[in-house]
């Protein structure tokens, strides 16, 4: 329990506790040294986040689909309510909205979408999949499905359940 802050001296913060004294620069010079990000959980997800999206695009290159993980997951959302706005696919695939606009750009580009206009609001525009769009699902879905297959292999039904309640509760605690 913080007892006191004694003095702010050259980004040294020093701090009493009922049973010792402390300099948090110290502190954190101490942790940082012995934090290993190579062991850490942060690099663990991301690693494990970017084999799947590397495995993923390899087996959609293989099938000569012509689109990338990174669209899969805004296509993802489309084939399952179509005509969603631009702000709408941020917000459900978690990215900024340029960067959806350089999605759908690309994909409207290939002719898998189209943009419409909104009939209740000029400002906003809709995104359908095209027929070629909609063609594309069932093999995409397939190569998605090998992919989380791949991901899988040698691990238990209780693994599996057990990852999944750790990644929900890590992604509730930083959102």
């Amino acid at each position: 329990m913080l007892i006191a802050l004694h003095s702010l001296h050259k980004s040294q913060v020093n701090f009493a506790t009922p049973n010792k004294q402390y300099n948090f620069v110290a502190h954190l010079t101490i942790v940082a040294k012995s934090f290993k990000f190579e062991n850490s959980i942060g690099r663990i997800l991301g690693v494990a986040h970017t084999s799947l999206f590397r495995h993923l695009s390899k087996l959609m290159k293989e099938q000569n689909l012509p689109i990338t993980p990174e669209q899969f997951s805004v296509l993802s959302h489309l084939w399952q309510k179509d005509g969603l706005q631009q702000s709408e696919l941020a917000l459900c695939t978690n990215r900024n909205k340029a960067n959806v606009t350089r999605i759908i750009d690309i994909l409207e580009r290939e002719g898998i979408v189209e943009r419409k206009d909104d009939d209740n609001d000029r400002r906003v525009f809709r995104i359908y999949l095209t027929a070629y769009g909609i063609s594309l699902r069932a093999s995409t879905a397939k190569c998605a499905e090998q992919s989380i297959k791949d991901a899988l292999v040698g691990l238990t039904d209780k693994e599996i359940e057990t990852c999944i309640k750790v990644l929900l509760k890590i992604t509730n605690n930083v959102s």
